[in-house]
């Protein structure tokens, strides 16, 4: 069962990640490259899904190598997917425009690329704008750590240009030299191993997962186990969904066939006999029991629990949403996730909803069957779809202060200390006092605090200055009051009068 050792090691393409902020030009590099557009296609003009892609160059020598991206969705709300990206890649690209500079999603980036200790290097994109500036981005840089060639460091930088082409083919002239520097190597007579960088749920097709490869090789007739999914290697297909008999390290290629849906960013193996995947998800399942179960702090007695369904075309949304709402979640509302999936919102996901009338079923590139939307009609449990992720965020947010508990809030309006109580008559007492802060408001509602501590409530229900009677009296004036209050109050208590609000 154990992938055999050998000492094959033989240079291999390396597996590059572009990362950056949501409109920066990473797809559109992507696009100049392969001379395919895959950014009409995505809602919004952003890139939802992890995709990898291979490519061919010919270098400075004459000697055509290929390299293979991975493109990262850069909005804020797919930072999971985006940190998975990076432990794949072999190198990073950090996708800056010229014309805007650096922004959050590109801080995050940053961050991402350093955890991940992978090599980079920097492109300044959009230099065809007017109003490019290439060398205030790489000033900026310099403030979030980023010493590029020429300003300190030795952070490879190019500028380039996805319209004209400016600068590209340097750009995969640098990405080869750097992948030449650090020496990649795979031995090709291992059994692959790897990445899944994406699966899916194809109503005609079954369960499939993108894979990276980063050592071995694949061929016809092995099996392929992911976390604790295996399936058959029956068809192998290349990245343009070509049916092929073998793939190698570094190759983009899609398995289908698993028997339930691999998470994005889990490592994948390849072996040669049906016993050998059971064994090796067997131990996979061993290690996920000794898993010690953490208690979230965030949950008190008092915070309302949302269970929340997430339904997506493919499993990498899924988990990026899953991490939004986690990060949408408060000491309030909180946010549980109780199943995320691939397909289409449908009965058994009304029917697991129905166990708690509070849950959220949310969808993502994905209908709803009729059969939920006719049963929904009674049951009322709420059902939205979405295929930008921020129009979904924007509504949780909305949901979330709907759906948040309320309180009531005393505020203080003013504070009188009593000097003199003249007479107390069951529930009925006149006093005379002197403003503290604030007023004293006729018909107010007051407490009546003894030192610290509050000994009854009540109303104002007259207020007197000399012997004229008033609505309001204000700071540092003496006034006569009488209160309806069930405690009797002594000379030294202090009044407080209030209002109540619900936040």
């Amino acid at each position: 069962m154990e992938n055999k050792t050998t000492n094959n090691l033989i240079e291999r393409p390396p597996v590059v990640a572009i990362m950056g902020h949501v409109d920066h030009g990473k797809s559109s590099l992507l696009d100049y490259i392969r001379k395919s557009n895959i950014v009409s296609g995505e809602a919004g003009g952003i890139t939802q899904h992890i995709a990898a892609y291979e490519v061919a160059h010919t270098d400075a020598s004459g000697t055509l190598k290929k390299i293979t991206f991975i493109d990262t969705p850069g909005h804020a709300a797919f930072s999971a997917m985006r940190n998975r990206g990076a432990r794949v890649a072999d190198i990073a690209i950090l996708i800056v425009s010229a014309e805007e500079g650096v922004k959050t999603q590109t801080i995050e980036a940053i961050k991402t690329i350093l955890v991940a200790k992978v090599p980079y290097i920097v492109a300044l994109t959009k230099i065809d704008r007017p109003n490019a500036n290439p060398e205030r981005v790489k000033s900026e840089l310099l403030e979030h750590g980023v010493y590029v060639e020429g300003y300190g460091g030795d952070i490879p930088v190019n500028a380039i240009s996805s319209v004209t082409g400016a600068g590209i083919d340097e750009l995969l002239e640098t990405i080869l030299l750097l992948a030449q520097f650090q020496e990649f190597t795979g031995d090709p007579d291992k059994l692959a191993e790897g990445f899944v960088v994406e699966s899916h749920l194809d109503e005609k097709r079954g369960v499939s997962a993108t894979m990276i490869i980063k050592n071995g090789t694949v061929t016809r007739g092995q099996f392929i186990v992911a976390g604790t999914s295996m399936t058959g290697t029956r068809i192998i297909e290349d990245f343009a969904g070509k049916s092929i008999e073998s793939a190698t390290f570094s190759s983009p290629i899609t398995i289908t066939g698993f028997s339930v849906t691999p998470a994005v960013g889990s490592e994948f193996q390849a072996l040669e006999t049906k016993k050998d995947a059971e064994e090796f998800i067997e131990l996979a399942k061993q290690n996920m029991e000794n898993l010690v179960y953490v208690a979230n702090p965030m949950i008190t007695s008092e915070t309302k629990i949302i269970p929340v369904i997430i339904k997506s075309d493919v499993f990498g949304s899924a988990e990026a949403i899953d991490d939004e709402i986690v990060k949408l979640s408060t000491d309030e509302v909180y946010f549980k996730v109780i199943k995320k999936g691939v397909g289409i919102i449908n009965e058994s996901d009304l029917q697991l909803a129905l166990s708690d009338k509070n849950t959220i079923i949310i969808g993502f590139n994905v209908d709803i069957d009729k059969k939920v939307l006719d049963m929904n009609e009674v049951d009322q449990i709420t059902v939205k779809t979405f295929n930008i992720i921020y129009k979904l965020t924007e509504w949780l947010e909305v949901e979330r202060e709907v759906r948040r508990p309320r309180k009531e809030v005393d505020t203080i309006l003013g504070r009188a200390k009593i000097l003199k109580v003249f007479s107390s008559q069951k529930n009925s007492h006149v006093a005379g006092g002197r403003v503290l802060e604030g007023s004293m408001d006729k018909k107010a509602g007051f407490k009546l605090m003894r030192g610290d501590e509050q000994v009854a409530r009540g109303t104002i229900t007259e207020l007197q200055m000399g012997k004229a009677p008033v609505s309001s009296v204000g700071i540092d004036e003496e006034f006569g009051m009488q209160l309806d209050c069930k405690e009797d109050p002594l000379p030294g208590d202090v009044i407080e009068t209030f209002k109540t609000e619900t936040k």
